[in-house]
């Protein structure tokens, strides 16, 4: 089973690069965050001219996240249940193969005195509980995205980032995702290698090989054996006009 994570940065933009990539690597699951686009507008024809079945949850605005699956999608669940009305579209999860796929794009942060950054924090204990309540169900569960976060010191290649994405809190909030009995996937198979999935657009980040790890996969403790590779595609990010996300693929064995 080939699992996939990407931020797109805007399907509109990147639609051609991601239906180019997926026919040429045939992944059974992709999970795309900051969509930007609304679920109507969604070009869900194309992704089906390929055989993908697309599940969206996007608003039109700068958020937004999809699974475009190969074999049938089932429990397909949008949005966190405790939302409400203030919902920015970060989250859509379903059930395909036997495997509980849960999408997030959690909120960037800004800065750690703004209050962007207490609502990344707040998102986070929203995530935490929602995640309690699935994994006992105690089915294989892939939790995947855009984090925003780099775990450790070994995730920050760009020594001119600011301390957003690495301060205590945001490493406290993400232990706590993993200490509900997740285990980070890339980490698992590679304890001490640097490997990034995020360069700045600004600072040419990507040629001067500084960037962060903020794209993972967590999966529970009936997946851990299956993990095979995972993988950060760094020739799509060297390709013309990409996202600033490189795809990162999990492969389990079946």
């Amino acid at each position: 089973m080939k699992i996939v994570t990407w931020n797109v940065n805007s399907i509109r933009t990147r639609l051609d690069q991601v239906l180019d990539w997926m026919e040429a690597n045939d992944p059974d699951v992709v999970c795309m965050q900051e969509t930007k686009i609304a679920d109507q507008e969604f070009p869900v024809d194309e992704f089906g001219d390929l055989g993908y079945d697309v599940h969206t949850y996007g608003n039109g605005g700068y958020c937004g996240v999809a699974i475009a699956c190969k074999d049938e999608a089932r429990q397909i669940s949008p949005g966190l249940p405790e939302e409400g009305e203030d919902q920015q579209r970060r989250v859509v999860a379903l059930e395909v193969m036997g495997v509980r796929v849960v999408n997030v794009y959690a909120p960037n942060g800004q800065d750690l005195r703004s209050d962007k950054y207490e609502y990344k924090l707040e998102w986070y204990a929203r995530l935490h509980r929602y995640l309690q309540s699935t994994l006992k169900l105690g089915q294989p569960l892939v939790l995947t995205g855009d984090f925003n976060i780099c775990p450790l010191d070994i995730d920050v290649g760009d020594p001119g980032v600011d301390e957003i994405f690495r301060s205590p809190k945001e490493r406290a909030a993400y232990q706590a995702v993993i200490d509900l009995g997740l285990t980070d996937a890339y980490r698992h198979l590679h304890p001490d290698t640097a490997q990034y999935t995020w360069w700045d657009y600004r600072r040419n980040m990507f040629a001067r090989k500084q960037g962060l790890r903020i794209d993972h996969f967590l999966v529970s403790k009936p997946l851990v054996s299956r993990i095979e590779s995972v993988t950060v595609e760094m020739d799509v990010r060297s390709g013309e006009q990409p996202s600033d996300h490189a795809p990162v693929v999990l492969t389990l064995s079946d």
